[in-house]
């Protein structure tokens, strides 16, 4: 092992030849991936920074909202819409709320006038039929009145004209004839 000093070398640490690399000959399809390659990669860097364009633009558009809407909040005619819409919408359940109890109130109210109606039509159809037997009983009460004047009356003209013993002479001497005219009074 030689060395050209004189400086003891320890074994393993001897320097070995250069070592040989080798680079491949370009030709014109390396060269054109090499190309494609590069672009593909500056595509990629300008579409990053087109993001990057985009999110900043998007956080300061957001930044303005976020500062209008905080202006809005804090804008007195702003809270007074809100009062006002918050008094609206108190006003419009309480109509709503009037509204069904009184549909149902209505309702109620209609069923029960149904009902009396149906009760005065069957008190109605009672009361014309009892009229209507009342009627035949006053008809029937009002002919056999009739009836009875009519026989008493005929029985007390036939006495008038018999006399009460047949052998006994009639105090009314006269011709038979007709029966005097009877008159009421």
């Amino acid at each position: 092992m030689g060395t050209s000093s004189s400086v003891p070398v320890p074994r393993g640490l001897e320097v070995l030849p250069d070592t040989v690399v080798m680079v491949a000959s370009r030709d014109g399809f390396d060269v054109i991936m090499a190309l494609a390659a590069g672009s593909v990669a500056a595509t990629f860097f300008a579409i990053l920074l087109g993001m990057a364009f985009l999110f900043v633009q998007a956080r300061a558009t957001v930044r303005r909202i976020e500062s209008l809407r905080r202006s809005l909040v804090a804008d007195p005619a702003v809270k007074s819409l809100r009062e006002t819409a918050a008094n609206v919408e108190a006003v419009s359940d309480t109509v709503r709320t009037e509204l069904v109890r009184l549909t149902e109130s209505l309702g109620g109210v209609s069923d029960r006038v149904d009902q009396a109606s149906r009760r005065m039509e069957e008190r109605i159809e009672e009361f014309n039929a009892l009229m209507e037997v009342v009627q035949r009983e006053a008809e029937d009460v009002f002919l056999d009145t009739a009836a009875t004047a009519r026989g008493i009356r005929h029985g007390v003209r036939g006495s008038r004209r018999r006399p009460a013993n047949p052998r006994r002479p009639s105090p009314h001497p006269g011709p038979p004839g007709p029966p005097p005219a009877h008159t009421d009074e």
